[in-house]
């Protein structure tokens, strides 16, 4: 986390340096520099203020907000000018050209950056998947199952619209089965409440099971005693049992289809650190007949490479947590620099993975890694 703090810093603050030193400075005025060095101290102010975790209303989003549309464009343009300087002391004429290009993408992508800020964190998606299961009883082929992940209810402040349309499209899957693979808030259990007689309207034929996820523990307000975080953690399991839906801690549900049985189990977060692990995979298994098929919530993915492949029965884990970083281009996102599975579909022998990158954030802010229901249709493998 310091590595990554560090490496956030400079490419805040190398893009002001490289820009006043080659432009700024060469023209008269303390105002060019003022304008443009005070975001970038805004953004910095912001960050330190968190870290020392000095809670401010709309702290995070500011800083964030600066961060991708500011802070990003003037790196693009960096690289882009610097690009040209260097073609110029290899011997090309390129500078004024890649200053023109630099500027250009620079504009383009300040504008994808609001656009993502504005309307990219409500335009919702339902990603359909066939996945194929080892040792799925008979009963359950063409099972549906409807994945959601990381809310952030606190992100919507009392604004419920956008989760009212997230219900109705879930409904309209009509899954067998709608799980939900934590981070249900972002710093506290009240801002669960303005939206807890949306959120029952969710309906499956075998009702909603969830997970807890990192901010799920209240870990992240400042200020909080173990004890009040224990409150306020009972007070969220309450919420969400009051909207129906069945908390899994360490523990397993069976699902019955016939003379069939499909075993659903869910972990409390299990995490790298300094993400909280607080999960028991071994008692969320116990008593599960060897040949059971098991599907395991669990919402960090770190977790299956870290305690789930090659050290338990589980067929199939569904994961949250990364949000693909709430930026992805097709293939690619940031998060692929910190996380191995960060989004989609990854399996070893029998053992699958999903990651999905989630409906919510910490900030309202998505681009290109648009909010997403997953729903899965389940088969049996071939052999």
């Amino acid at each position: 986390m310091f590595r990554f703090t560090l490496l956030l810093i400079l490419l805040i603050v190398l893009p002001d340096l490289f820009i006043w030193w080659h432009f700024t400075r060469l023209q008269p005025g303390v105002w060019r520099t003022m304008l443009l060095l005070a975001p970038t101290a805004v953004a910095l102010l912001c960050m330190l203020l968190l870290m020392c975790q000095i809670r401010v209303p709309g702290l995070m989003q500011l800083g964030f907000l600066i961060l991708v549309c500011v802070s990003v464009p003037k790196l693009v343009f960096m690289l882009a000018a610097g690009t040209g300087k260097v073609l110029t002391l290899c011997g090309w004429n390129a500078g004024g050209i890649a200053v023109h290009i630099g500027i250009v993408l620079a504009v383009v992508t300040a504008c994808l950056q609001i656009y993502g800020a504005s309307f990219g964190w409500h335009k919702l998606q339902v990603n359909r998947h066939t996945l194929h299961l080892q040792g799925l009883p008979p009963a359950f082929e063409g099972y549906r199952v409807v994945q959601i992940s990381d809310l952030h209810l606190g992100s919507y402040h009392h604004h419920t619209a956008f989760v009212e349309r997230l219900v109705d499209s879930v409904n309209a899957q009509q899954p067998d089965l709608i799980v939900f693979t934590g981070d249900l808030v972002n710093t506290e259990a009240r801002e669960a409440q303005p939206f807890v007689q949306v959120l029952q309207r969710l309906h499956a034929r075998d009702g909603v099971l969830s997970v807890l996820g990192n901010h799920d523990y209240m870990t992240y307000q400042p200020g909080l005693s173990l004890k009040q975080q224990h409150v306020q953690l009972d007070e969220l399991v309450a919420a969400q049992q009051r909207m129906g839906w069945q908390v899994l801690r360490n523990e397993h549900r069976a699902v019955v289809r016939q003379t069939d049985t499909l075993y659903v189990a869910g972990v409390e977060n299990i995490g790298k650190p300094p993400f909280p692990s607080r999960g028991n995979l071994p008692q969320s298994l116990q008593d599960i007949p060897p040949s059971a098929c098991i599907v395991l919530l669990s919402h960090d993915p770190w977790h299956w490479r870290n305690g789930v492949l090659g050290h338990s029965p589980v067929a199939l884990t569904l994961s949250g947590h990364t949000h693909a970083m709430q930026m992805q281009f097709y293939r690619f996102s940031p998060a692929r620099w910190l996380m191995t599975e960060w989004g989609g579909l990854y399996s070893e022998g029998h053992q699958q993975l999903y990651v999905s990158t989630g409906v919510g954030g910490s900030v309202p802010y998505r681009l290109g890694a648009w909010p997403q229901i997953e729903l899965f249709t389940l088969h049996s493998a071939k052999h």
